[in-house]
This record gives C-alpha cells, sequence and structure tokens, in this order.
C-alpha cells in the first residue's frame, strides 16, 4: 500500500523518562509524542527537527537519531489509511522542567492553535499509555541507548 503521508514522531528522553503530550482542551485525544507530518520536498531529518521545535518550544539536540521506519495503516471514516512513520530519538540533557504548556501555531487541521500540555513518563507507562500506535519504536530506546549531548 502507498503510504498516504510521511509522518515524523520523537522520543525526546531525559533522565530515563520519555516525552510525552495531552491536549487540555480536548480530553478525548489520546496521550502522543512530539511529530508531525513532513512537508514536500522535506527530510525526514529536517521534518523531526522542525516538528519537535514546533510543538514543544525546546532546542533538540544538533542531530536526532534515526530508529526505524514503519507502516502504520489505520481505518478513518470507513477508509484504509497508511502513514509512513520515521522514528527518531532525541536525548535531551541539562534541566528539563517537569511539565509546562505550549501551542501548537501550525496545526496539521489548520484552524487555531492547539494547546499541550507536556510531561515526562517512564518508557513503561508511555507504551502502556500512547494511542494512535505511537508506542511502535519505543522498543528501540533501549537497544540504541545514546550517550546524553554534553557526552558524547
Amino acid at each position: 500500500m502507498r503510504p498516504d503521508a510521511h509522518k515524523v514522531l520523537i522520543y525526546a528522553t531525559w533522565r530515563d523518562r520519555v516525552l510525552v503530550f495531552d491536549e487540555p482542551d480536548f480530553p478525548d485525544v489520546d496521550l502522543q509524542v512530539p511529530g508531525g507530518t513532513m512537508e514536500p520536498g522535506e527530510s525526514p531529518e529536517a521534518a523531526a527537527f522542525r516538528e519537535f521545535v514546533e510543538e514543544t518550544g525546546l532546542a533538540p539536540p544538533s542531530a536526532l537519531l534515526p530508529l526505524k521506519t514503519q507502516d502504520y495503516h489505520f481505518t478513518k471514516n470507513g477508509r484504509q489509511i497508511c502513514h509512513r512513520r520515521h522514528y527518531f530519538h532525541a536525548p535531551l540533557a541539562g534541566e528539563q522542567k517537569e511539565t509546562w504548556l505550549h501551542l501548537e501555531m501550525t496545526p496539521d487541521s489548520g484552524g487555531p492553535p492547539i494547546r499541550f500540555r507536556f510531561f515526562w513518563l517512564s518508557q513503561s507507562e508511555a507504551t502502556n499509555r500512547l494511542g494512535y500506535g505511537m508506542q511502535g519504536g519505543l522498543d528501540l530506546l533501549k537497544s540504541s541507548s545514546p550517550l546524553p549531548l554534553g557526552e558524547r
């Protein structure tokens, strides 16, 4: 099946925890990790960097580490959809906030900004709580185990 869209997902980690967010104004939306849709002609790496900054307001490490590419299939409004997902790891160092709010100014759906509430979960909690199949690359974090940016 040819992908309907190319997406990037970023697993930001800090102190053995994974960054996740919910949407306080839309409580029915599942827990997610930062990510979004690649723009035409954009590389997965450039899209991951852009989406991370847009969604979190954080400065990512200078290089996001590619983990894998995988197709994710789902049904929406009776139609089969395929998203080709490019997973990345963003190991964060230094001090980070425990939780914060950030506005996504350019949501995929268009329209007004969306409020995201960010916080950290253990990898096992993230595996159990993430929605939309977003836990699909978490198992690779243990095997990749890169050093924090300041220790490379």
